[in-house]
């Protein structure tokens, strides 16, 4: 048999070692990138922690000016998860890597590890989408906003997004991308015949459970307290979180990496460099480079020095990188900073990607922990994000503003026939603003309005005190 010889083109991806160790650095919040200076100055010879002289009086000043703003800042923009009592994990039931997993930081973030998963799955299409969705999950992995607000921004249809979500719903951690709780919890069970008491228990009783209703359950459920004993603690066993062991990050005891500054109508961002350790090469070591005979040493030397000047450089190129984003979206959210929420514009991860020439997921790793402080309290720099749902003439509407717009269509119905969400959904149209039934319907749960119905009788009730 013949043999032939057969060329065939391979590619491979290299990265810059300054950008390979600049983007481990992204993700880090500020405790975590000062150990990480501080482990790779115990590890590398060639790396000095400089002792700064003295400050300046005009350093003084400014850290005068940032204490006093920081001491009028309120809580305003601080959201605390509450957590349902009797989702409450018992420490006793914790198996030992379950522990381990739970107590133990993890190296790579949440989108990473759902990234990787979902190359695999996904065409080039479907990637694009899971990439949305994957970006947009908040710490806990639940996807706060709309599959309209998604399915606009990629032109197709609320559909194809939710298909796409309820594969990555089976991703580990098994409920990632939910929308809900009973979603999440719902994502984690089987449905086999001997599941079904418990996932009625999810979809339907959630509420009663947390309000320890249990003979109602009991009676509706047809099931005796034993059996819901043991669904109570095969529920207890469910993670209400799946992506909190990827993302521990506590804005209580968030540390800093940005400080808001406001001088007449301008926002001016500073990066804090205060409590971060000044790195230099260390000149002792420098001049071991040329006096050394040895040829090892020597080499060992310089290949200290080399990584010494890449971890410098990839620590300069991290602040570069936050404060430009930042800049970006104090820029594009003035009057979300100077009028609240109501007033925040829609903006997208991508969008900013795009303005900067940078990749979108290199913009969710940078903002990912990051803090910037401000009259106003500490503001997640992921907070500034948020996807509209286009209108007409490709003019698109924030979220907050379509639920300014149907609080005040609600304030201005008849008393007497109070408007379903369809006839509000009818009343968007109107404006320009198309969404569906089932948005309106969350978008309202959200805000606590009730429904038409109990509206009426809310109504009825109000106008006979009123009469009394």
């Amino acid at each position: 048999m013949a043999t032939r010889l057969s060329l065939k083109p391979s590619y491979q991806l290299t990265i810059n070692p300054v950008i390979h160790s600049f983007i481990g650095f992204l993700p880090l919040n500020r405790t975590e990138f000062v150990d990480k200076i501080r482990n790779e100055v115990e590890a590398n010879p060639m790396l000095d922690i400089e002792t700064p002289a003295e400050e300046t009086s005009k350093r003084d000043k400014e850290i005068n000016t940032m204490e006093k703003r920081l001491e009028r800042a309120d809580s305003s923009f601080l959201n605390q998860f509450k957590e349902e009592s009797f989702l409450k994990r018992d420490s006793d039931r914790l198996d030992k890597n379950r522990a381990i997993e739970l107590f133990t930081a993890s190296e790579v973030s949440l989108s990473d590890h759902l990234i990787e998963q979902a190359m695999s799955q996904f065409n080039k299409k479907e990637l694009e989408i899971a990439d949305q969705i994957i970006y947009n999950l908040n710490r806990d992995g639940y996807l706060d906003i709309e599959i309209e607000s998604i399915a606009s921004s990629m032109q197709t249809t609320p559909q194809e997004i939710d298909r796409i979500r309820g594969i990555i719903r089976t991703f580990d951690p098994c409920g990632v991308a939910s929308r809900s709780l009973s979603e999440c919890l719902l994502a984690q069970v089987e449905d086999t015949p001997e599941n079904k008491n418990l996932r009625l228990l999810i979809e339907n009783y959630l509420e009663e459970l947390s309000k320890s209703k249990y003979d109602e359950i009991i009676k509706k459920l047809k099931i005796d307290r034993k059996e819901l004993s043991m669904l109570i603690n095969h529920l207890k066993r469910l993670d209400p979180k799946p992506g909190y062991i990827f993302e521990k990050e506590s804005v209580d005891y968030a540390e800093v990496d940005l400080m808001l500054i406001k001088e007449v109508n301008e926002y001016t961002v500073r990066y804090i460099d205060e409590g971060i350790p000044r790195m230099v090469l260390s000149s002792y070591y420098e001049q071991m480079i040329d006096k050394s005979g040895d040829k090892k040493t020597k080499s060992y030397l310089k290949d200290r020095h080399r990584n010494a000047q890449l971890f410098i450089e990839g620590i300069n190129l991290r602040k570069t990188m936050i404060v430009k984003i930042a800049e970006v979206l104090v820029k594009k959210q003035k009057d979300y900073l100077d009028f609240g929420e109501k007033w925040k514009k829609p903006l997208t991860m991508k969008e900013v990607a795009q303005e900067l020439g940078y990749n979108e997921s290199t913009i969710s790793r940078s903002v990912s922990n990051k803090y910037i402080a401000s009259e106003k309290g500490l503001i997640s720099l992921k907070s500034f994000f948020s996807y509209g749902i286009k209108g007409e003439f490709g003019f698109k509407h924030s979220v907050e503003t379509i639920r300014d717009k149907i609080k005040k269509i609600i304030e201005e119905e008849a008393k007497a026939a109070p408007l379903s969400d369809q006839d509000i959904a009818a009343k968007l149209t109107d404006l320009g603003i198309k969404i569906s039934r089932r948005t309106i319907r969350n978008y309202r749960d959200e805000m606590n309005i009730l429904n038409s119905s109990k509206r009426k009788e809310k109504y009825k009730l109000d106008e006979v005190q009123r009469k009394d």
